[in-house]
């Protein structure tokens, strides 16, 4: 029985339910399923329809609970009201003082450094700098800090940020702003998420404008906390020197101590190819390899085990609290108590149990948490450890591993079935009675990891492919070769840390922890090198996902009919007859078969064999990216050109973050054509992602692009590279080309063809695209400005469209009068960031819209956007995010 388990899921569909129905029916269904359950209780007295009245109503009071959290308004804190107060125009700066939540953070571009990343719990504000008008606020604020343009030569810039921990004061003048929200179907709420992280607003902190704080906010504890974090970090480095061995150093100091700051880009990457990223932060697994070492630790000190549990729990409180443990420390933390508290009220634990009680609070406290992908990577995989793969070792592995203890003892046979104890009289018989029980538990144990990851690749197939787009086949190898090296080198350098007071201990141990962290590092790089590791796979439709959700239900009822199933009773000889008819299938067979059937679910997911989820008719979507540009063209006999890819930064890929993600949502596996309107970077900056991860058949780019330029350098030199087996066609094009996609007829209407590329990129080298089917036209302006045109309008092509990207953002430089009135837009689309310091849109372009007639969308309101045409209609849809 797992009561807990099963009220968890019941709780969790009510809130699924919540979210996506009307808010009158949760109240409702509360009244009525409790007048329905006592009428039950006192007429039925029956425990399978009690059973299913009573989660009926945990999903009731789970739906009730979401609504009840949907409902209430997101409050702003009092830093951002004192941030709009004391703010008055968009550059007005004003002194920040807090004190940071954690370690800074490096963050890493193609192989350099590229911004540190810190978040600051703030304390006061104040106009400028300290002054009188000093503000008490509370709230979290994410920090950027970049390298100069022209950093000295020798000198680190980072190196004065990185040497503050958590804990540390900090005083900056800088310009508050709210955390960019993108709003794209299949992109990550990434606000939301910062939220929930307690960050409210983010700003840059600019090198030379910072300052030590005294952390009058921290108080005593996060005081205390920083002591002890930095008396760890100072004996870490003692132990395996960051100068001697880099990488080694950084990796040690994120498995133990959640600092991640002295990663490089090429470890990270290694690891999340092999699809254990997870390593390199303090998470779940890391509380479970400390929780079997301390746990064994006080076993072997005699403390019984009730005590022994107790200390454990205490022991690794202390240190999520210390490394400022986030949910994942805190749900495993959660799932060991109920498992180790069990002892005290039954006496046989079930796991699953515990995964369920676990689950259950934490959706009692944060109901919409069920739809973040970390809180639903931490559960599903206790769900599948505890509920698959538990009952599949109990049934194969552990009575080998019991019956090998004592194999020289005869007399311990008795205590086994008549199969195990011949096996012992076997083994006995082979001879090597002291070195084959080891041997044998290598053995079961390389099984035990096998099975484990096998389980795991197979559970989470479809969540690694919708949420990460990953899907290699060699990550079965991968978690068995990597995370039973990091359950042993977590527990060897931690009792490395306990022992280096002993001087000459420390050398030997820091020499050994050294090596065995790089030859760690040398095996996640080998395999992320291997052919395929780097599959990237799109979306399955939702029908699939539906299917897939099934198949583990059912492999979850298998493994536990199968682990409660009971030995068949000896086969008598049957008496002569008719034959009589076979029982159906029992015990492991369900379970193999329906492994099966996950097995063939996991390779289908990760091939998606699936056709493109395409609008109908002609579309166009107009991605929010922020202050750039990217749109999806998708025409009516299937084919795809994406234009542009939006910005990139620093810290910030808007390909990677934006583009490719709604690209794979809607199934798709490659893109026909890649259109780059011009070299800026709120164009090209997402462009390298695309290109690598969809394999366009063709890059149309503009003929007066300046050939000089790093960044156009840097992309063509991608392009060029051979990729899915096959050369990238390159167009150069110039107004006066035409080409034909189907029906549909593409006509290039700027730059002009006889314009010269400047010595940079210029908005006058931008590509005017028109689009037109069935007798109508979307036209894509690109960032051609008033100049451009001008020319067209001399030349007397036709313009009139019923869709207008509007040009330039809805910069003032563009979408003159006689230009709009020549196009006679219906509709008209500005894409530009929300509270953008350029302060587009324009008014005047805006004016001039409305003037024309066209009505307005724009993605810094709306989000994405999308026009179709078809069957001589025009529909415009925007995006709108589920509010769970």
């Amino acid at each position: 029985m797992q009561p807990l388990f099963y009220a968890a899921l019941a709780f969790a569909g009510g809130i699924a339910a919540a979210a996506a129905g009307p808010a009158w029916l949760a109240p409702f269904a509360v009244l009525w399923l409790a007048v329905v359950s006592a009428l039950a209780a006192v007429l039925l007295r029956r425990r399978a329809a009690a059973a299913v009245l009573a989660l009926l109503v945990c999903a009731a009071l789970g739906g009730w609970r979401a609504r009840q959290v949907l409902a209430a308004p997101a409050a702003a804190t009092s830093l951002e009201r004192a941030a709009r107060r004391l703010q008055t125009t968009p550059r007005s700066r004003i002194f920040l003082t807090g004190y940071l939540r954690d370690t800074p953070e490096l963050l890493w571009d193609r192989g350099q450094p590229s911004a540190i990343r810190l978040d600051l719990a703030a304390v006061t504000l104040a106009p400028y700098k300290a002054s009188a008008r000093v503000a008490p606020v509370s709230g979290g604020v994410r920090l950027y800090a970049y390298p100069p343009v022209h950093p000295p030569r020798g000198a680190r810039w980072q190196a004065a940020l990185l040497r503050l921990r958590a804990g540390d004061g900090l005083g900056a003048s800088v310009h508050l702003r709210p955390l960019p929200r993108y709003r794209d179907p299949g992109v990550a709420d990434f606000a939301a998420a910062a939220r929930r992280q307690g960050i409210a607003l983010t700003a840059t902190l600019p090198l030379e404008g910072w300052q030590p704080w005294p952390a009058v906010g921290g108080g005593v504890a996060t005081r205390l906390r920083a002591a002890i974090w930095r008396g760890l970090s100072r004996r870490l480095d003692q132990l395996v020197p960051p100068r001697a061995a880099p990488r080694a150093n950084a990796l040690l100091r994120g498995m133990l101590l959640g600092d991640v700051a002295r990663l490089d880009d090429a470890t990270r990457t290694d690891f999340q190819i092999d699809g254990v990223y997870h390593l390199l932060v303090v998470a779940g697994l890391h509380i479970g390899i400390l929780a079997a070492l301390l746990y064994w630790l006080c076993r072997r000190l005699r403390l019984p085990p009730l005590a022994a549990s107790a200390v454990t729990l205490l022991l690794l409180a202390a240190y999520a609290w210390d490394i400022a443990g986030r949910t994942p420390t805190l749900r495993a933390l959660l799932m060991l108590a109920l498992y180790f508290g069990a002892r005290v009220w039954y006496r046989e634990r079930q796991a699953l149990n515990a995964v369920g009680g676990a689950g259950l609070i934490l959706l009692v406290w944060h109901p919409l948490d069920l739809f973040a992908p970390g809180f639903e990577l931490s559960l599903g995989a206790a769900t599948l450890l505890a509920g698959i793969a538990l009952p599949l070792l109990l049934k194969t592995s552990h009575p080998l591993r019991r019956a090998i203890r004592q194999l020289a003892n005869p007399g311990y046979d008795e205590a086994f079935p008549p199969r195990l104890a011949q096996w012992r009289l076997d083994l006995r018989s082979a001879g090597w009675p002291r070195l084959l029980p080891v041997l044998l538990r290598i053995l079961l144990a390389v099984y035990d990891v096998i099975v484990i990851s096998l389980v795991l690749q197979l559970g989470f197939a479809a969540f690694n492919v919708v949420y990460f787009h990953r899907a290699s086949p060699w990550s079965v190898v991968a978690n068995a070769l990597l995370v039973p090296a990091a359950g042993v080198l977590i527990p060897l350098a931690w009792l490395a840390l306990a022992a280096s007071s002993i001087g000459a201990f420390t050398v030997a141990a820091g020499a050994l922890l050294a090596a065995a962290a790089r030859g760690l590092l040398a095996v996640a790089a080998a395999l992320a090198r291997w052919p395929l590791a780097n599959w990237r796979a799109p979306s399955p439709p939702g029908w699939f996902l539906v299917v897939f959700a099934a198949a583990v239900a059912a492999w979850l009822v298998a493994a536990g009919r199968w682990a409660g199933a009971r030995p068949s009773p000896p086969k008598r000889v049957p008496a002569p007859g008719p034959e009589p008819p076979q029982p159906p299938m029992r015990g492991w067979q369900p379970f193999a078969a329906i492994t099966g059937i996950m097995a063939i679910c996991a390779l289908v997911v990760s091939l998606a064999p699936f056709p493109p989820r395409l609008p109908p008719g002609l579309a166009a979507t107009i991605l929010d990216v922020g202050q750039g540009d990217s749109i999806l063209v998708s025409f009516p006999d299937g084919r795809t050109m994406l234009v542009d890819a939006g910005p990139r930064s620093a810290h910030w890929d808007s390909g990677e973050e934006i583009v490719a993600p709604f690209l794979w949502s809607l199934g798709l596996h490659r893109l026909d054509a890649v259109l780059l309107t011009h070299a800026h970077n709120d164009h090209l900056g997402g462009m390298a992602t695309v290109v690598r991860d969809f394999h366009p058949g063709e890059i149309w780019l503009s003929r007066s692009l300046p050939s000089r330029d790093p960044a156009l350098r840097s992309f063509l030199r991608l392009v060029r590279k051979p990729r899915a087996g096959r050369p990238v066609k390159i167009r150069r094009l110039a107004a006066g080309d035409a080409f034909l996609a189907g029906a549909s007829r593409l006509a290039v209407l700027l730059p002009p063809p006889n314009a010269l590329a400047g010595p940079k990129p210029s908005n006058d080298d931008s590509l005017m695209l028109r689009v037109s089917w069935g007798g109508a036209a979307m036209l894509l302006a690109g960032d051609a400005q008033a100049a451009g045109e001008s020319w067209l309008l001399r030349q007397h092509e036709p313009l009139a469209s019923a869709v207008l990207k509007v040009g330039h953002h809805g910069s003032n430089s563009s979408s003159s009068a006689a230009f709009l009135a020549a196009v006679r837009p219906q509709v008209a689309v500005i894409s530009a960031g929300r509270a953008n310091l350029y302060g587009l849109p324009s008014p005047a372009v805006l004016a001039r819209l409305r003037q024309a007639g066209a009505r307005v969308f724009r993605t810094d309101r709306s989000g994405a956007i999308q026009c179709r045409l078809q069957g001589g209609w025009l529909r415009v849809l925007l995006f709108r995010r589920p509010p769970a």
